[in-house]
Protein backbone atom coordinates (compact mmCIF):
# COMPACT_ATOMS: atom_id res chain seq x y z
CA UNK A 1 0.00 0.00 0.00
CA UNK A 2 1.73 3.20 -1.32
CA UNK A 3 2.23 5.91 1.76
CA UNK A 4 -0.83 8.03 2.62
CA UNK A 5 1.47 11.13 1.94
CA UNK A 6 0.64 10.50 -1.59
CA UNK A 7 -2.84 10.92 -0.90
CA UNK A 8 -2.53 13.60 1.00
CA UNK A 9 -1.15 15.27 -1.89
CA UNK A 10 -4.31 16.92 -3.46
CA UNK A 11 -4.40 19.57 -0.44
CA UNK A 12 -1.28 21.33 -1.65
CA UNK A 13 -3.26 21.59 -5.27
CA UNK A 14 -2.53 25.09 -6.06
CA UNK A 15 0.51 25.48 -4.56
CA UNK A 16 4.00 25.07 -6.04
CA UNK A 17 5.59 21.65 -6.54
CA UNK A 18 8.10 20.97 -8.75
CA UNK A 19 10.69 23.41 -10.47
CA UNK A 20 13.28 22.70 -13.00
CA UNK A 21 16.39 25.16 -14.10
CA UNK A 22 15.27 26.16 -16.90
CA UNK A 23 12.09 27.56 -15.42
CA UNK A 24 9.45 24.95 -16.21
CA UNK A 25 7.27 24.74 -12.95
CA UNK A 26 4.78 22.07 -12.38
CA UNK A 27 1.74 23.11 -9.56
CA UNK A 28 0.67 19.90 -7.13
CA UNK A 29 -2.45 20.30 -9.56
CA UNK A 30 -0.37 19.57 -12.78
CA UNK A 31 2.08 17.11 -10.50
CA UNK A 32 -1.08 15.20 -10.04
CA UNK A 33 -2.76 15.14 -13.32
CA UNK A 34 0.48 14.44 -15.17
CA UNK A 35 1.12 11.50 -12.45
CA UNK A 36 -2.35 10.40 -12.28
CA UNK A 37 -2.84 10.09 -15.97
CA UNK A 38 0.32 7.46 -16.60
CA UNK A 39 -1.86 5.76 -12.97
CA UNK A 40 -4.63 5.04 -14.84
CA UNK A 41 -2.74 3.57 -17.65
CA UNK A 42 -0.81 1.36 -15.53
CA UNK A 43 -3.59 0.28 -13.59
CA UNK A 44 -6.17 -0.24 -17.16
CA UNK A 45 -2.68 -2.12 -18.19
CA UNK A 46 -2.41 -4.61 -15.04
CA UNK A 47 -5.29 -5.07 -13.31
CA UNK A 48 -4.15 -5.11 -9.31
CA UNK A 49 -0.79 -4.29 -7.92
CA UNK A 50 2.12 -4.92 -10.05
CA UNK A 51 6.04 -4.14 -9.48
CA UNK A 52 6.99 -0.74 -11.55
CA UNK A 53 10.77 -0.38 -12.41
CA UNK A 54 11.37 3.67 -12.32
CA UNK A 55 14.99 4.83 -14.65
CA UNK A 56 15.05 8.03 -12.33
CA UNK A 57 16.32 11.62 -13.55
CA UNK A 58 15.61 14.45 -11.31
CA UNK A 59 13.32 16.41 -13.14
CA UNK A 60 9.66 16.64 -13.54
CA UNK A 61 8.41 14.22 -15.37
CA UNK A 62 10.29 11.69 -13.10
CA UNK A 63 8.72 12.92 -10.33
CA UNK A 64 5.26 13.30 -11.28
CA UNK A 65 5.49 9.51 -12.85
CA UNK A 66 6.60 8.68 -9.88
CA UNK A 67 4.22 9.59 -7.33
CA UNK A 68 1.56 8.71 -10.10
CA UNK A 69 3.00 5.05 -9.77
CA UNK A 70 2.80 5.18 -6.22
CA UNK A 71 -1.04 6.56 -6.04
CA UNK A 72 -1.96 3.95 -8.22
CA UNK A 73 -0.87 0.98 -5.92
CA UNK A 74 2.25 0.24 -7.63
CA UNK A 75 5.47 -1.18 -5.66
CA UNK A 76 7.99 1.06 -7.05
CA UNK A 77 11.53 -0.14 -7.53
CA UNK A 78 14.37 2.50 -8.30
CA UNK A 79 17.34 2.37 -10.57
CA UNK A 80 19.70 5.59 -11.40
CA UNK A 81 19.94 6.55 -15.33
CA UNK A 82 23.24 6.05 -15.19
CA UNK A 83 22.65 2.27 -14.36
CA UNK A 84 24.65 -0.46 -16.37
CA UNK A 85 22.86 -2.52 -18.74
CA UNK A 86 24.21 -5.66 -17.73
CA UNK A 87 23.01 -4.62 -14.08
CA UNK A 88 19.81 -3.62 -15.39
CA UNK A 89 19.43 -7.17 -17.15
CA UNK A 90 20.14 -8.69 -13.67
CA UNK A 91 17.46 -6.54 -11.91
CA UNK A 92 14.78 -7.41 -14.72
CA UNK A 93 15.78 -10.93 -14.89
CA UNK A 94 15.50 -11.40 -10.99
CA UNK A 95 12.13 -9.00 -10.29
CA UNK A 96 10.66 -9.36 -13.46
CA UNK A 97 8.71 -5.81 -13.45
CA UNK A 98 5.74 -5.41 -15.26
CA UNK A 99 6.02 -1.88 -16.05
CA UNK A 100 8.99 0.47 -16.57
CA UNK A 101 8.71 4.21 -16.84
CA UNK A 102 12.19 5.72 -18.10
CA UNK A 103 13.68 8.46 -20.01
CA UNK A 104 12.41 8.17 -23.51
CA UNK A 105 15.21 6.64 -25.96
CA UNK A 106 15.79 4.37 -23.35
CA UNK A 107 16.93 0.54 -24.56
CA UNK A 108 14.09 -1.80 -23.50
CA UNK A 109 12.01 -4.49 -24.85
CA UNK A 110 8.76 -3.32 -23.67
CA UNK A 111 5.71 -2.07 -25.55
CA UNK A 112 5.15 1.66 -25.10
CA UNK A 113 1.86 2.41 -23.45
CA UNK A 114 1.86 6.50 -22.80
CA UNK A 115 4.48 9.05 -23.18
CA UNK A 116 4.50 11.97 -20.77
CA UNK A 117 7.81 14.56 -21.65
CA UNK A 118 10.87 13.02 -21.95
CA UNK A 119 9.49 9.94 -20.34
CA UNK A 120 8.22 6.63 -21.76
CA UNK A 121 5.64 4.06 -19.62
CA UNK A 122 5.82 1.11 -21.07
CA UNK A 123 4.80 -2.69 -20.56
CA UNK A 124 7.78 -5.27 -19.93
CA UNK A 125 5.44 -8.22 -21.11
CA UNK A 126 6.20 -10.21 -17.50
CA UNK A 127 3.25 -11.94 -16.23
CA UNK A 128 2.04 -10.55 -12.19
CA UNK A 129 4.68 -11.17 -9.14
CA UNK A 130 3.00 -12.28 -6.13
CA UNK A 131 3.68 -8.80 -3.66
CA UNK A 132 2.79 -7.72 -0.32
CA UNK A 133 -0.30 -5.90 0.27
CA UNK A 134 1.69 -3.15 2.09
CA UNK A 135 5.14 -3.34 0.23
CA UNK A 136 5.54 -0.07 -1.04
CA UNK A 137 8.94 0.86 -2.58
CA UNK A 138 12.19 -0.90 -2.82
CA UNK A 139 15.92 0.97 -2.98
CA UNK A 140 19.01 -0.14 -3.42
CA UNK A 141 20.94 -0.93 -0.33
CA UNK A 142 24.38 1.12 -1.13
CA UNK A 143 23.00 4.00 -4.03
CA UNK A 144 24.54 1.76 -6.37
CA UNK A 145 22.52 -0.22 -8.86
CA UNK A 146 25.15 -2.78 -8.98
CA UNK A 147 23.77 -3.68 -5.56
CA UNK A 148 22.59 -7.47 -4.99
CA UNK A 149 19.81 -6.38 -2.43
CA UNK A 150 16.64 -4.47 -2.52
CA UNK A 151 15.46 -2.66 0.63
CA UNK A 152 11.71 -3.80 1.07
CA UNK A 153 9.77 -0.57 1.96
CA UNK A 154 5.95 -0.38 3.25
CA UNK A 155 4.24 3.27 2.79
CA UNK A 156 3.88 3.35 6.80
CA UNK A 157 8.19 3.04 6.87
CA UNK A 158 7.54 6.41 4.51
CA UNK A 159 4.89 7.59 5.97
CA UNK A 160 6.90 7.76 9.32
CA UNK A 161 10.73 8.96 8.52
CA UNK A 162 8.83 11.77 6.09
CA UNK A 163 6.96 12.96 9.05
CA UNK A 164 9.77 12.63 11.64
CA UNK A 165 12.09 14.88 9.15
CA UNK A 166 9.27 17.31 8.72
CA UNK A 167 9.04 17.82 12.36
CA UNK A 168 12.56 18.03 13.90
CA UNK A 169 13.64 20.10 10.67
CA UNK A 170 10.65 22.32 10.83
CA UNK A 171 9.80 22.07 6.80
CA UNK A 172 7.23 24.24 5.94
CA UNK A 173 5.48 24.96 2.50
CA UNK A 174 7.50 28.01 2.25
CA UNK A 175 11.02 26.31 2.29
CA UNK A 176 12.32 25.59 -1.14
CA UNK A 177 15.42 22.40 -1.44
CA UNK A 178 17.31 21.31 -4.40
CA UNK A 179 18.61 18.03 -5.26
CA UNK A 180 22.03 17.51 -4.98
CA UNK A 181 21.61 13.63 -4.98
CA UNK A 182 19.75 10.90 -7.07
CA UNK A 183 16.23 10.16 -6.12
CA UNK A 184 17.17 6.61 -6.09
CA UNK A 185 19.62 7.16 -3.59
CA UNK A 186 17.30 6.82 -0.15
CA UNK A 187 18.58 10.18 1.34
CA UNK A 188 17.84 12.26 -2.05
CA UNK A 189 14.34 10.58 -1.64
CA UNK A 190 13.48 11.22 1.22
CA UNK A 191 14.54 15.25 1.13
CA UNK A 192 11.51 15.15 -1.91
CA UNK A 193 9.18 12.87 0.38
CA UNK A 194 9.50 15.22 3.10
CA UNK A 195 9.04 18.43 1.21
CA UNK A 196 6.05 17.32 -0.78
CA UNK A 197 4.42 15.98 2.20
CA UNK A 198 4.68 19.88 3.72
CA UNK A 199 3.58 21.28 0.50
CA UNK A 200 7.07 22.93 -0.48
CA UNK A 201 8.59 23.72 -3.65
CA UNK A 202 11.61 21.00 -4.86
CA UNK A 203 13.89 22.64 -7.30
CA UNK A 204 15.37 19.51 -9.47
CA UNK A 205 18.65 20.03 -10.49
CA UNK A 206 20.76 16.76 -12.44
CA UNK A 207 23.82 19.00 -12.24
CA UNK A 208 26.60 18.11 -9.88
CA UNK A 209 27.83 21.13 -7.52
CA UNK A 210 31.10 21.86 -9.48
CA UNK A 211 28.91 23.49 -12.34
CA UNK A 212 28.19 26.44 -12.98
CA UNK A 213 24.26 25.59 -13.50
CA UNK A 214 24.00 24.22 -10.22
CA UNK A 215 24.56 27.35 -8.29
CA UNK A 216 22.77 29.75 -11.08
CA UNK A 217 19.56 27.53 -9.99
CA UNK A 218 20.22 28.18 -6.23
CA UNK A 219 20.27 31.78 -7.48
CA UNK A 220 17.52 32.19 -9.53
CA UNK A 221 14.90 29.48 -7.88
CA UNK A 222 15.60 31.11 -4.45
CA UNK A 223 16.47 28.00 -2.89
CA UNK A 224 16.31 27.72 1.27
CA UNK A 225 17.95 24.69 1.88
CA UNK A 226 20.33 21.73 0.49
CA UNK A 227 21.73 18.35 1.44
CA UNK A 228 24.80 16.23 0.93
CA UNK A 229 26.77 13.55 1.62
CA UNK A 230 30.57 14.07 3.21
CA UNK A 231 31.88 14.37 -0.57
CA UNK A 232 29.42 16.90 -1.75
CA UNK A 233 30.57 18.93 1.47
CA UNK A 234 34.51 18.19 0.25
CA UNK A 235 33.75 19.37 -3.06
CA UNK A 236 31.96 22.39 -1.71
CA UNK A 237 34.92 23.60 0.56
CA UNK A 238 37.13 23.29 -2.64
CA UNK A 239 34.54 25.53 -3.98
CA UNK A 240 35.03 28.23 -1.10
CA UNK A 241 31.16 27.59 -0.24
CA UNK A 242 32.24 30.46 3.03
CA UNK A 243 32.94 33.12 -0.07
CA UNK A 244 29.80 32.60 -2.33
CA UNK A 245 26.42 34.79 -2.24
CA UNK A 246 23.48 32.73 -1.89
CA UNK A 247 21.20 34.89 0.56
CA UNK A 248 18.00 32.85 0.57
CA UNK A 249 20.13 29.96 1.69
CA UNK A 250 18.90 29.06 5.17
CA UNK A 251 19.41 25.01 6.03
CA UNK A 252 21.94 23.10 4.91
CA UNK A 253 21.94 18.76 6.16
CA UNK A 254 24.47 16.33 5.98
CA UNK A 255 24.06 12.34 5.89
CA UNK A 256 25.32 9.52 3.79
CA UNK A 257 28.36 8.70 5.98
CA UNK A 258 30.94 9.96 8.66
CA UNK A 259 32.23 13.03 8.33
CA UNK A 260 35.49 14.54 9.70
CA UNK A 261 34.77 16.52 12.68
CA UNK A 262 37.35 19.13 11.53
CA UNK A 263 35.15 19.90 8.47
CA UNK A 264 31.63 19.24 10.63
CA UNK A 265 33.02 22.21 12.31
CA UNK A 266 33.75 23.99 9.48
CA UNK A 267 30.48 24.54 8.16
CA UNK A 268 29.16 24.81 11.23
CA UNK A 269 31.01 28.06 11.98
CA UNK A 270 29.98 28.93 8.39
CA UNK A 271 26.53 28.97 8.73
CA UNK A 272 26.82 30.14 12.25
CA UNK A 273 28.19 33.24 10.61
CA UNK A 274 25.85 33.94 7.47
CA UNK A 275 22.51 33.31 9.73
CA UNK A 276 21.77 29.14 8.48
CA UNK A 277 21.54 26.11 10.25
CA UNK A 278 24.08 23.05 9.80
CA UNK A 279 22.43 19.70 10.93
CA UNK A 280 24.04 16.84 11.11
CA UNK A 281 22.24 13.77 10.13
CA UNK A 282 22.52 9.70 10.16
CA UNK A 283 20.78 7.00 8.41
CA UNK A 284 20.24 3.84 6.04
CA UNK A 285 18.37 2.51 3.69
CA UNK A 286 17.28 0.09 6.01
CA UNK A 287 15.82 2.83 8.01
CA UNK A 288 14.03 4.11 5.10
CA UNK A 289 16.26 7.25 5.40
CA UNK A 290 17.05 8.48 8.61
CA UNK A 291 17.53 7.61 12.60
CA UNK A 292 19.23 10.23 14.55
CA UNK A 293 20.11 14.21 14.07
CA UNK A 294 22.31 16.66 15.61
CA UNK A 295 20.18 20.13 16.01
CA UNK A 296 22.17 22.72 14.85
CA UNK A 297 22.90 25.11 18.25
CA UNK A 298 24.64 21.24 19.26
CA UNK A 299 26.94 20.92 16.42
CA UNK A 300 30.00 23.20 17.24
CA UNK A 301 29.94 21.60 20.23
CA UNK A 302 29.74 17.53 18.93
CA UNK A 303 31.27 17.67 15.78
CA UNK A 304 31.82 13.49 16.24
CA UNK A 305 28.20 13.25 17.00
CA UNK A 306 25.54 12.07 15.33
CA UNK A 307 22.77 13.26 17.58
CA UNK A 308 20.23 11.23 19.34
CA UNK A 309 17.20 9.50 17.69
CA UNK A 310 14.47 11.39 15.56
CA UNK A 311 10.76 11.46 16.46
CA UNK A 312 9.54 8.24 17.25
CA UNK A 313 12.39 6.34 17.42
CA UNK A 314 14.87 5.05 19.44
CA UNK A 315 18.53 4.32 19.98
CA UNK A 316 20.63 2.19 22.21
CA UNK A 317 23.74 0.09 22.19
CA UNK A 318 24.05 -3.61 22.42
CA UNK A 319 27.32 -6.46 22.64
CA UNK A 320 27.67 -8.98 20.69
CA UNK A 321 25.66 -11.33 22.63
CA UNK A 322 22.83 -8.98 22.10
CA UNK A 323 22.70 -7.22 25.34
CA UNK A 324 22.36 -4.08 26.34
CA UNK A 325 25.39 -2.01 26.98
CA UNK A 326 24.79 1.05 29.26
CA UNK A 327 27.52 3.53 30.92
CA UNK A 328 28.99 6.57 29.58
CA UNK A 329 32.13 5.88 27.29
CA UNK A 330 30.94 2.10 26.78
CA UNK A 331 30.73 0.77 23.11
CA UNK A 332 28.42 -1.49 21.54
CA UNK A 333 26.64 -1.98 18.47
CA UNK A 334 24.11 0.89 17.48
CA UNK A 335 20.86 -0.93 17.72
CA UNK A 336 17.67 1.57 16.01
CA UNK A 337 14.15 0.78 17.08
CA UNK A 338 11.16 2.65 14.87
CA UNK A 339 8.14 2.67 12.39
CA UNK A 340 10.57 3.69 9.96
CA UNK A 341 12.65 0.29 10.13
CA UNK A 342 12.30 -1.39 6.65
CA UNK A 343 10.66 -4.83 6.52
CA UNK A 344 13.58 -6.63 5.32
CA UNK A 345 15.79 -7.45 2.00
CA UNK A 346 14.37 -8.65 -1.50
CA UNK A 347 17.21 -10.64 -3.40
CA UNK A 348 14.53 -11.23 -6.00
CA UNK A 349 10.75 -11.49 -7.04
CA UNK A 350 9.64 -14.30 -4.85
CA UNK A 351 11.06 -12.12 -1.38
CA UNK A 352 8.10 -9.27 -2.74
CA UNK A 353 4.94 -11.17 -0.68
CA UNK A 354 6.99 -11.55 2.19
CA UNK A 355 5.75 -9.30 4.95
CA UNK A 356 8.05 -7.44 7.76
CA UNK A 357 11.38 -9.26 9.20
CA UNK A 358 12.42 -6.95 11.24
CA UNK A 359 9.44 -5.65 13.88
CA UNK A 360 10.89 -2.58 13.78
CA UNK A 361 14.21 -3.17 15.37
CA UNK A 362 17.25 -2.33 13.36
CA UNK A 363 20.88 -3.35 13.82
CA UNK A 364 23.16 -1.28 12.40
CA UNK A 365 26.05 -2.49 11.66
CA UNK A 366 27.84 0.73 13.14
CA UNK A 367 30.02 0.27 16.41
CA UNK A 368 29.03 3.40 18.40
CA UNK A 369 29.74 5.05 21.71
CA UNK A 370 27.05 7.71 24.14
CA UNK A 371 28.01 10.42 25.67
CA UNK A 372 26.94 11.53 29.21
CA UNK A 373 24.44 13.69 27.67
CA UNK A 374 22.94 10.86 25.66
CA UNK A 375 24.02 11.80 22.18
CA UNK A 376 25.71 9.03 19.96
CA UNK A 377 29.11 8.63 18.25
CA UNK A 378 30.35 6.61 15.12
CA UNK A 379 33.18 4.88 15.61
CA UNK A 380 33.54 2.68 13.12
CA UNK A 381 31.91 -0.20 11.37
CA UNK A 382 31.49 -3.68 12.61
CA UNK A 383 32.63 -5.50 9.80
CA UNK A 384 35.31 -2.69 9.15
CA UNK A 385 37.86 -4.28 11.37
CA UNK A 386 40.86 -6.73 10.59
CA UNK A 387 42.71 -8.55 12.45
CA UNK A 388 45.99 -8.09 10.74
CA UNK A 389 48.71 -10.90 11.83
CA UNK A 390 47.03 -10.28 15.41
CA UNK A 391 47.17 -6.45 15.05
CA UNK A 392 43.29 -4.93 15.05
CA UNK A 393 42.97 -2.19 12.90
CA UNK A 394 39.94 0.04 12.07
CA UNK A 395 39.61 0.88 8.77
CA UNK A 396 37.91 3.94 9.18
CA UNK A 397 40.10 5.30 11.87
CA UNK A 398 42.99 4.74 9.41
CA UNK A 399 41.61 6.27 6.81
CA UNK A 400 41.32 9.22 8.60
CA UNK A 401 44.75 9.03 9.89
CA UNK A 402 46.04 9.03 6.26
CA UNK A 403 44.03 11.94 5.84
CA UNK A 404 45.40 13.94 8.20
CA UNK A 405 48.67 12.85 6.72
CA UNK A 406 47.69 14.41 3.47
CA UNK A 407 46.79 11.55 2.06
CA UNK A 408 43.46 10.82 -0.10
CA UNK A 409 43.01 6.88 1.02
CA UNK A 410 41.00 4.32 0.79
CA UNK A 411 41.22 1.24 3.35
CA UNK A 412 39.92 -2.27 2.40
CA UNK A 413 40.85 -5.99 2.85
CA UNK A 414 40.04 -8.65 4.93
CA UNK A 415 41.87 -10.78 7.93
CA UNK A 416 45.09 -10.69 7.44
CA UNK A 417 44.93 -8.77 3.98
CA UNK A 418 44.82 -5.22 4.40
CA UNK A 419 44.65 -3.27 1.30
CA UNK A 420 45.20 0.46 0.96
CA UNK A 421 44.26 2.70 -2.00
CA UNK A 422 46.07 5.77 -2.39
CA UNK A 423 45.25 8.64 -4.79
CA UNK A 424 47.83 10.17 -6.73
CA UNK A 425 50.69 8.99 -3.77
CA UNK A 426 54.19 8.25 -3.64
CA UNK A 427 54.02 4.61 -3.35
CA UNK A 428 57.10 4.20 -0.04
CA UNK A 429 55.63 7.33 0.98
CA UNK A 430 52.39 5.89 1.51
CA UNK A 431 53.83 2.29 2.91
CA UNK A 432 55.54 4.57 5.36
CA UNK A 433 52.23 6.64 6.50
CA UNK A 434 50.42 3.20 6.67
CA UNK A 435 53.12 1.72 8.96
CA UNK A 436 53.28 4.74 10.97
CA UNK A 437 49.46 4.57 11.58
CA UNK A 438 49.33 0.85 12.32
CA UNK A 439 52.69 -0.34 13.05
CA UNK A 440 52.76 -2.81 10.42
CA UNK A 441 55.31 -3.71 8.55
CA UNK A 442 55.46 -2.81 4.82
CA UNK A 443 55.26 -6.81 4.62
CA UNK A 444 51.81 -7.14 6.89
CA UNK A 445 50.10 -4.90 3.92
CA UNK A 446 49.46 -4.43 0.28
CA UNK A 447 49.66 -0.27 -1.03
CA UNK A 448 48.31 0.71 -4.30
CA UNK A 449 48.78 4.17 -6.44
CA UNK A 450 45.40 4.78 -7.78
CA UNK A 451 44.66 7.97 -10.22
CA UNK A 452 41.04 8.31 -8.32
CA UNK A 453 38.78 6.84 -5.80
CA UNK A 454 35.55 5.33 -7.43
CA UNK A 455 32.46 6.20 -6.05
CA UNK A 456 28.54 5.03 -6.02
CA UNK A 457 25.96 7.29 -7.74
CA UNK A 458 25.72 8.83 -3.85
CA UNK A 459 29.22 9.97 -3.33
CA UNK A 460 30.30 6.94 -1.38
CA UNK A 461 33.30 4.97 -2.32
CA UNK A 462 32.64 2.11 -4.57
CA UNK A 463 35.07 -0.32 -2.01
CA UNK A 464 33.85 -3.14 -4.05
CA UNK A 465 34.85 -1.70 -7.35
CA UNK A 466 38.69 -0.98 -5.93
CA UNK A 467 38.96 -4.62 -4.37
CA UNK A 468 37.75 -5.96 -8.08
CA UNK A 469 40.50 -3.88 -10.00
CA UNK A 470 43.21 -4.26 -7.27
CA UNK A 471 42.06 -7.01 -5.52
Amino acid sequence: MAATLFSSLDRHHRRLALIEPDGRRLTYGEMLKVGDGLGQVARRQRSGRSLALVICRNDADCVAGYVGLMRAGMVVMMAHHSVQPAHLDAIIARFAPALLYAPAGFAHSGRNLASQGGYVLADLGHGGVDVHEGLALLLTTSGTTGSRNFVRLSGANIDANAGAIVEYLGIDGDQRPITTMPLSYTYGLSIVHSHLLAGAAVVLSEDSVVSPGFWQAMRAQAVTSMGGVPFIYDMLKKLRFARMDLPDLKVLTQAGGRMAPQLVSEFAEICAGSDRRFIVMYGQTEATARMSWLPWDEVPRRPHSIGKAIPGGRLWLEDEDGTKVNGTGACGELVYGGANVSWGYAKNAGDLCRGDDNGGILRTGDMAMQDEDGYFTIIGRRKRFLKVFGHRVNLDDLERLLHQAGLVCACGGADDRLMVYGVAAELEALKAAVSAATGLTSQMFRAVVVTDLPRQEAGKVDYAALEAAHG
